[in-house]
């Protein structure tokens, strides 16, 4: 679903170039877009309420009960950054932007997820649901940029879509990576719920696709967890 809807983004820059001059520009494609990724980035959220690798995770523990207390109940962006950010620090993640001759820049998908809702969420209820009123307000290139960056930055640190990226498509790429085993490079990243082990901070780890550029975050909190990683590969192996 990502791969398509990126895509689709790219197409439009054959009719608005991808720079920051125009990030007000709207369109009703931009609009279409905005609303669909908004959608998958909350049914990213609602799908890793029940992810087996954030099973140990006091804050999914803690909604997990809330929903199972309240059947009828539903979790809402509040309740997702409340829950998820400071598992993935998701408001410091960033990404770069560019494609073919033009570059957008760097963007902060989640900047201020720590307090507020992402720049982008309200505009994309606003279009979803008031699309005639909102379209020409909110339906822009920068909103819709902004989203996509969001579900690509969940899709790279989510441990089980990092695992299908890392075995499948071959869109992590990083320094003595080339030497190293499918395995091996599963369980070092593993170690990180952030992006790579502190004690190797120094190395290049990224992902990139056609539209974005991640280069994966130092996490100085998982230089012991690191260690207990290669210990439990080396018995296996």
């Amino acid at each position: 679903m990502y791969n398509r809807l990126e895509r689709e983004f790219i197409e439009t820059t054959s009719y608005v170039a991808l720079e920051r001059c125009h990030g007000n520009v709207w369109s009703e494609k931009f609009g279409e877009l905005l609303v669909r990724i908004g959608d998958l980035v909350d049914s990213f959220f609602r799908f890793m309420v029940n992810s087996k690798s954030l099973d140990n995770e006091k804050t999914v523990k803690e909604l997990r009960e809330k929903i199972r207390k309240k059947p009828k109940w539903n979790p809402d962006i509040i309740d997702f950054r409340t829950t998820f950010n400071p598992i993935f620090h998701l408001s410091s993640v960033e990404v770069e932007a560019d494609y073919g001759l033009t570059y957008y820049g760097k963007l902060q998908p989640f900047k201020d997820f720590d307090k507020q809702s992402p720049s982008w969420w309200n505009p994309y209820t606003k279009v979803k649901h008031e699309i005639f009123e909102q379209i020409e307000k909110k339906a822009t290139l920068e909103n819709t940029i902004n989203a996509l960056a969001s579900l690509f930055a969940l899709n790279i640190l989510h441990k089980e879509s990092q695992e299908y990226l890392i075995k499948y498509q071959n869109i992590i790429v990083g320094d003595y990576m080339k030497t190293m085993s499918k395995v091996y490079i599963l369980n070092f990243f593993k170690a990180s719920k952030i992006g790579i082990p502190g004690a190797v901070s120094g190395y290049n780890y990224r992902v990139t696709t056609p539209l974005f550029t991640h280069t994966f975050r130092g996490d100085k909190d998982a230089k012991g967890r690191i260690h207990r990683v290669f210990e439990s590969l080396s018995k296996e192996e």
